[in-house]
């Protein structure tokens, strides 16, 4: 029974040292990810939940980025500046951690990090075409006033959707329009 347990402990060793020649000489084998296919497989109301905007805006968006964020060959099956571009949405609209995101993308937490800050940077590129502020006193002025027509919010001069501030109930009976949709208000 020795000489048996003897014998498979040696034929492991040589299967170990046959696995460590094969990794020396062919490398350790690459990992192709299916990338999933999150803008033709969700309905669209699904779609919107998940991204905050509609495939209809997203595809108005993409051909104006997709040049700052192509990858110039397809080595290592590169991810397509579509779901570049849904993966960094994702990141804005829930700002979970980006493992969670590698995870939705079936990608490494490495390269959600490097797409987010391209796709940033490919937007912020082309802020002043989407980001005007009003430019003389007179514009300021009318912008203050509807804003104070409409919210009683006075000296605001623009708006910009994404970010809610925490707050404690002002009361009275117009409480209620002040909670946002995740049950707070602001």
């Amino acid at each position: 029974m020795d000489q048996d347990l003897l014998a498979l402990g040696q034929d492991n060793d040589i299967l170990m040292e046959l696995i460590i020649l094969d990794l020396v000489f062919n490398g350790i084998p690459r990992q192709i990810h299916i990338r999933n296919d999150h803008f033709n497989g969700m309905p669209d109301l699904l779609f919107f939940q998940h991204f905050r905007l509609r495939k209809e805006t997203v595809l108005q968006f993409l051909p104006k980025s997709e040049e700052r964020i192509e990858y110039i060959h397809n080595m290592n099956n590169s991810v397509s500046p579509i779901n570049q571009l849904l993966i960094t949405l994702r990141f804005y609209a829930t700002g979970c951690h980006q493992l969670s995101l590698a995870y939705f993308g079936n990608m490494h937490k490495s390269t959600v990090c490097r797409i987010i800050k391209r796709v940033t940077e490919a937007i912020c590129h082309l802020s002043g075409e989407y980001i005007k502020l009003s430019e003389t006193n007179l514009d300021i002025r009318q912008v203050q006033i509807g804003f104070f027509e409409k919210a009683s919010f006075p000296k605001v001069i623009a708006a910009i959707d994404c970010t809610h501030i925490k707050i404690q109930s002002l009361g009275g009976p117009d409480a209620e329009i002040f909670r946002n949709r995740k049950g707070y208000f602001l």
